[in-house]
């Protein structure tokens, strides 16, 4: 009778191993839907978080220098990162009689290459001459984090000091915007 009942005890059949298998594979594909949601919720609160650092050092900016049309950085608004860069650099802004000028000198961690360009920037009455910055960590990448996220869309409007930053999925809509309100109100 012993001899009977360890024949019959063997081991796992096939059909057993394929249902434990199958159980293993929900679970595992499970745990996968979960943390892929956890890691694209993580990169979208980064990106508001980047985004509110990035306001943040536009407003403190422009309280600091009084340049609130930001025309001391002559922005190129096609590209959100040369804002960025500009205000990751220490800015020097110099008036003297005639000759006013306005340099970036970059710190040494930061991942850009080179010093921002000062030429071209139009410094009025209302500027404070100065140094100032950096405003923002040059040793971190500012770029969205979130996959379909392509870029900053950054608006200031002059009249109101109000700024807002998004990352936007559509390259087209990719730039700053300054609103300085001498277009006629409806």
């Amino acid at each position: 009778m012993m001899k009977k009942l360890l024949k019959q005890n063997k081991g796992f059949s096939l059909v057993e191993l394929l249902v434990a298998i199958l159980i293993m594979a929900v679970i595992a594909a499970t745990a996968i839907m979960l943390f892929g949601g956890v890691l694209n919720s993580s990169k979208t609160r980064a990106d508001a978080e980047t985004a509110e650092n990035i306001k943040r050092a536009i407003l403190t900016y422009m309280n600091l220098t009084n340049d609130t049309d930001l025309s001391c950085l002559n922005l190129d608004t096609s590209n959100p990162d040369d804002l960025i860069q500009k205000l990751s650099c220490i800015i020097e802004i110099k008036k003297s009689g005639e000759k006013s000028e306005v340099s970036f000198t970059k710190p040494s961690n930061a991942v850009f290459e080179e010093n921002p360009s000062g030429e071209g920037a139009k410094i009025d009455g209302t500027d404070i001459p100065g140094e100032y910055g950096p405003f923002l960590d040059g040793s971190k990448d500012m770029k969205p984090q979130a996959p379909d996220k392509k870029g900053w869309k950054i608006n200031v409007d002059v009249k109101t000091q109000v700024v807002t930053v998004d990352a936007v999925k559509d390259e087209k809509e990719v730039g700053v915007t300054i609103n300085t309100g001498t277009a006629e109100e409806p």
